[in-house]
């Protein structure tokens, strides 16, 4: 049977509706791990108290670096660590392994785009970890004071942008996930992510970076994936420059899901079945 690859399916909404299904499945599928939850709101707790009193001694005795002020920065990385469960690498994709094993035959006989599936599923873990992990954080940074709203016209910006951002994370795993139907190994690849992590500003703001490696920051597209809400809803992007940066996430995102389709039309071809 031929692999589900038209674009029709984004047009039918009784598709659309089955997709969601996936997303509802794997969200209710992080209430069964109990366990699973309590360590990584645990530890999701212990890393938010690090970073910030890692922050709070860094600028302990300075009120700016690179142009960046302590409230700034801890907004940053504080509504980071709120995202970032929603934004951490969908580590359900597994396409390398199941090239290598064979058992992406099973998925691509499926009456289903593998692309779109792939993006409602992981969509639905990303959800859990949002409500489950990142909603108790926030409030509890919001009653303490630590983290602070921004006003409703932000907000909505910042959560459009955060959809923005999940596409383009999606897509970026996507991307490095279907490229081992052409390499046959996907160790390569798998281990570039460390470096888009670095380049989204998931570590550090991109005004911290020396001025050469900003440029090539901002000539990628993962700043798309961090940087851009988190600098939103922190005040890095001026109130003016909002629109503009929206627009600049806007482009990267269209391009990644373009890339995507381009990329996953092309690659069963490429197939070896090595084991399964």
């Amino acid at each position: 049977m031929k692999p589900v690859t038209n674009s029709e399916t984004y047009l039918k909404p009784l598709r659309l509706r089955k997709y969601l299904q996936y997303t509802r499945a794997e969200f209710m599928r992080g209430l069964r791990y109990r366990a699973n939850y309590w360590a990584t709101l645990c530890s999701s707790v212990i890393m938010t108290v690090i970073q910030w009193s890692l922050w709070r001694a860094v600028y302990i005795n300075t009120t700016s670096i690179a142009g960046v002020s302590l409230p700034a920065m801890m907004a940053y990385v504080l509504i980071g660590r709120v995202i970032s469960g929603f934004l951490a690498e969908p580590a359900n994709l597994n396409i390398g392994p199941r090239v290598r094993s064979g058992a992406i035959v099973h998925d691509l006989v499926k009456p289903a785009d593998l692309h779109l599936q792939l993006m409602f599923q992981t969509l639905g873990g990303a959800l859990f970890r949002l409500v489950s992990t990142g909603l108790p954080i926030f409030l509890v940074l919001l009653i303490t004071g630590a983290l602070r709203m921004p006003d409703l016209k932000t907000v909505a910006l910042f959560i459009v942008s955060l959809v923005m951002s999940y596409i383009t994370l999606f897509s970026t795993s996507f991307v490095s996930g279907v490229l081992t139907f052409y390499t046959k190994s996907g160790v390569g690849v798998e281990h570039m992510y460390t470096l888009v992590e670095l380049m989204s500003g998931l570590y550090v703001p991109l005004q911290f970076f020396p001025g050469w490696l900003r440029k090539i920051a901002d000539l990628l597209p993962f700043k798309a994936i961090h940087y851009i809400p988190m600098a939103i809803w922190s005040g890095l992007t001026e109130p003016g420059e909002i629109l503009s940066s929206l627009a600049s996430q806007l482009i990267w995102t269209a391009a990644m899901v373009v890339l995507c389709r381009a990329i996953w039309s092309g690659a069963v071809k490429h197939l070896t079945i090595q084991g399964g």
